[in-house]
């Protein structure tokens, strides 16, 4: 199974690791999988369509492509506002049906977040951004994982969301062993 892996920081970090942190976690998980990210640490919504064609539509084909966005759509400090968010989303999603033509896509919704540390970004955001998440992927018949909720009904986000920055946002083992097990139920689901 061919797997594209995108979006933005959660996606792209490595966290010490020699790839991505979550690259190495579903290789462990599904030996045999081929994988390629293509994440933007720092990525918007808006620019990640700016920038769709380099980072999805001309790669390779993949049997799976994977999406998490909204982590820095719904920062405060440079907040894209929710209906813009949406229409990013549905522009995203019409190119990716019309120009790439993948098998599957599963949109993930942004991680929760640990509200002592993490100042610009709140769980209640979280929540609504990974609903429009949530209705683009229903919209356009994708698989849906909601990463921010699976942390939140988890708890212990002061461990989920402890990563190298210690930021409450970017994360590190246990944050990455949940997605990339919310990653593997899905993909199982698949095959």
């Amino acid at each position: 199974m061919k797997v594209l892996l995108t979006g933005d920081s959660i996606i792209a970090r490595y966290e010490g690791k020699s790839e991505p942190y979550l690259n190495y976690e579903l290789e462990k998980k599904l030996p045999g999988i081929t994988l390629t990210n293509t994440a933007v640490s720092g990525i918007n919504s808006g620019a990640y369509f700016a920038r769709l064609s380099e980072l999805v539509l001309k790669q390779s084909q993949h049997d799976v492509l994977i999406i998490l966005l909204g982590t820095n759509d719904l920062a405060m400090h440079k907040q894209v506002p929710l209906h813009q968010f949406k229409n990013n989303m549905e522009l995203i999603a019409s190119a990716i049906v019309c120009q790439y033509w993948p098998k599957y896509v599963i949109l993930v919704s942004p991680s929760a977040v640990d509200e002592k540390k993490q100042h610009v970004r709140s769980n209640d955001l979280v929540k609504e951004y990974g609903q429009v998440v949530n209705e683009v992927a229903d919209e356009y018949h994708f698989h849906f994982v909601d990463l921010g909720q699976k942390m939140l009904d988890q708890g212990n986000l002061e461990q989920l969301c402890q990563g190298q920055k210690n930021d409450g946002l970017h994360f590190g083992q246990a944050g990455y062993d949940l997605l990339s097990d919310l990653l593997v139920q899905e993909l199982q689901k698949i095959k």
